[in-house]
């Protein structure tokens, strides 16, 4: 369990340095060619990585257990 908690944090931790940076970088210091421009599909992006993210741990779990 502490093995999955420390994943979700390291997970929340780089969407976090991906969202304010840690320096104010810009998005594209990350990816120059990035797709996403608007602030909702970012979110939308990170929401879809975290669900994603979060699905496999539970499977993994779940296989584990």
């Amino acid at each position: 369990m502490e093995r999955v908690r420390n994943f979700v944090l390291v997970v929340l931790n780089l969407i976090g340095e991906l969202w304010i940076g840690g320096f104010r970088r810009n998005p594209d210091y990350y990816d120059r060619y990035t797709e996403i421009k608007t602030k909702a599909g970012y979110a939308a992006f990170v929401a879809l990585a975290t669900i994603v993210a979060l699905g496999i741990v539970t499977w993994l779990y779940l296989k584990l257990h």
